[in-house]
């Protein structure tokens, strides 16, 4: 079950949102309300897994608020102002809702998500050790134990292997959808890595031979739950 909260100074918008996570099986909602000063009494007191928080609103705004919450849920900006769009997926939300938006898009959204609360299924036995990459004008056999960790640069991705790098023309998800999870999981928007090969995990970082990569609040406690079930 992932517990939410709704901040919205909009009492229509709260309502919407409130009749929406009704109809989600796997939504619980906590509470709303209309400023985030006083959600933020609330979240101490209570089990937050996810923030549907808009933007726009009098004495703290949504993005003032993420920015001084220590330990962040998941969240979802619920807001009628585009603009704020790249600002707010640097500060890692899943999404961002633009109002007036639809069931089927607050669906699709809270699916991100499930998804990332929920670790994908193991690989069956029989998978492949290796997958082939489309560099240039060939494809290259990667065995997958020699993959360090996959950095976005763009529309690229940079896989760093052993003992050497690659550079391919393909999407972070299409890419993510090939690997079996675990060892493979993404701990940043830019940044998928390869378990095997982690040597240390520090507080919001992991080293993968000396380079140290950031782990992104959205995908922070995913990361600690895969940890944990792995005994580590």
């Amino acid at each position: 079950m992932i517990h939410c909260i709704i901040i919205d100074d909009e009492p229509f918008a709260r309502k919407l949102l409130a009749d929406y996570i009704k109809k989600v099986p796997f939504l619980s909602l906590k509470g709303d309300y209309s400023s985030a000063l006083d959600a933020l009494t609330a979240m101490d007191s209570e089990e937050v897994d996810l923030l549907f928080l808009d933007i726009q609103m009098p004495d703290l705004s949504g993005i003032e608020f993420l920015k001084v919450l220590r330990n962040r849920p998941y969240v979802i900006f619920t807001t009628a102002h585009k603009e704020f769009a790249l600002e707010g997926f640097e500060l890692d939300a899943v999404d961002y809702l633009l109002k007036p938006f639809d069931f089927s898009r607050f669906l699709k959204s809270v699916e991100k998500v499930r998804s990332l609360t929920e670790p994908a299924p193991l690989p069956p036995s029989e998978s492949k050790a290796y997958i082939f990459l489309k560099e240039s004008h060939q494809h290259v056999k990667v065995e997958l134990e020699q993959i360090c960790y996959i950095k976005g640069l763009k529309d690229y991705l940079r896989i760093v292997t052993n003992e050497q790098q690659h550079i391919v023309l393909q999407t972070m998800k299409a890419l993510q959808e090939k690997l079996p999870t675990p060892p493979f999981i993404r701990i940043h928007n830019s940044y998928i890595i390869n378990l095997d090969q982690v040597e240390a995990v520090l507080s919001n970082q992991v080293r993968i031979r000396g380079e140290l990569i950031p782990i992104g609040p959205t995908y922070r406690r995913y990361f600690l739950e895969v940890l944990g079930k792995l005994g580590l």
